[in-house]
């Protein structure tokens, strides 16, 4: 039996840094809601640390030992919801087709709840290179939309999305056939 000291803290500096990124979302999306240029280039410079924090969460947790069950879904919800209520305030305000952000969020609900259904049974179905490619993508073509001043950053970062939407559906279908894959095989013997 392990003494109150010796139970790991769930507020691990990763765990807090995916906090930190959920409670970035609100101020990111009232600055973007301003329309003021001025402050789209603050939320551009948030949702850049936010961005930072994605990727170091992950490695601090791996690195210093820090991985904990609640981290094993915070980082993953922080990271859609960062991404997917950004998006969405983006298209409410049409910096972004509304198209492309249905595509993306769908993907999101559709893949995590695949992925979260699969946990329950004990099946961990970890994030594929074009997965992760997609959200630095995302983040990447964000945050050039919020920090252009001129036409040609803004249309780099539709480009970048568009990047992101490939690397969406590509690795959405890598997921469902990994999912599916061995129910087809066991069906067919």
């Amino acid at each position: 039996m392990k003494s109150k000291d010796e139970t790991p803290s769930v507020w691990t500096l990763p765990n807090r840094l995916s906090l930190l990124r959920i409670l970035f979302i609100p101020v990111i999306i009232v600055l973007i809601a301003t329309e003021d240029h001025r402050y789209q280039l603050i939320a551009s410079l948030l949702f850049i640390m936010a961005g930072i924090t994605d990727g170091l969460d992950g490695l601090i947790a791996r690195k210093m030992s820090m991985t904990s069950r609640l981290g094993v879904y915070l980082d993953p919800i922080a990271d859609k919801l960062l991404i997917s209520c950004v998006l969405i305030a983006l298209s409410y305000y049409h910096m972004v087709p509304l198209w492309i952000t249905l595509v993306l969020v769908s993907r999101e609900i559709i893949i995590n709840g695949l992925r979260s259904f699969y946990a329950t049974e004990g099946v961990t179905i970890y994030p594929s290179f074009a997965g992760k490619l997609k959200t630095a993508l995302q983040i990447i073509g964000i945050s050039c939309i919020l920090f252009s001043t001129s036409g040609f950053i803004q249309k780099t970062g539709l480009i970048v999305i568009y990047g992101a939407l490939v690397c969406s559906i590509y690795s959405a279908l890598g997921y469902i056939s990994a999912i599916f894959g061995p129910v087809k095989e066991h069906q067919e013997q």
